[in-house]
């Protein structure tokens, strides 16, 4: 199987509003400072990996901005660009289309009333796993399924209960290999 080649990254740095983000852990407020390191050690990460790194600076306006996977779902063809399923993110969008803008022509909008965010969407080759949880509604999952449809891909909808997104539960890794755990472990799709 020919491997993938990333070529760039899009990074967001934490925010020191992160320590007032959402959370199902219950491992207490976030350590500003050791954030800042770990991100930093994040994008060092990348850079050995050969990528070019855009950092988009802080965003003390939505604390959780530095998980910005969860506003645009980016593949080789398109990308889409969600809406957060916590009413809190919605405006987090607006801070990377611009950034989305310089490397693709094809950018697809989910509308309202769905929501989605890509935690909950894992690739496998050109199948898009698309899982229903607290932030990822029916509406949107069909949305985005539609919307990958436009450029040759293909989803299917996921159903689970005990994990906040999708790849919280598992992770592909390449060449048919899949690492799962708790309720994924004898999941029927999987």
């Amino acid at each position: 199987m020919k491997q993938k080649r990333f070529s760039h990254a899009i990074v967001r740095k934490p925010c020191r509003n992160m320590v007032n983000g959402l959370t199902t852990a219950n491992m207490g407020k976030p350590d500003y400072a050791l954030a800042c390191e770990q991100h930093q050690n994040y994008i060092e990460a990348l850079k050995t990996c050969g990528l070019k790194v855009d950092i988009l600076e802080a965003d003390e306006d939505y604390p959780d901005s530095t998980f910005i996977e969860d506003v645009a779902l980016l593949t080789p063809h398109c990308t889409v660009i969600t809406i957060p399923g916590v009413p809190s993110r919605k405006g987090e969008v607006d801070g990377v289309i611009k950034t989305i803008e310089k490397y693709y022509d094809n950018i697809e909008f989910i509308q309202e009333p769905a929501t989605i965010e890509p935690g909950d969407i894992m690739m496998v080759g050109d199948h898009y796993y698309i899982g229903l949880s607290e932030r990822t509604n029916l509406n949107g999952a069909e949305q985005m399924i539609s919307a990958l449809k436009k450029y040759g891909l293909n989803g299917s909808v996921v159903h689970f209960e005990k994990v906040l997104h999708l790849k919280t539960g598992l992770a592909y890794l390449e060449n048919n290999n899949l690492a799962v755990c708790g309720e994924f472990i004898d999941h029927s799709e999987f």
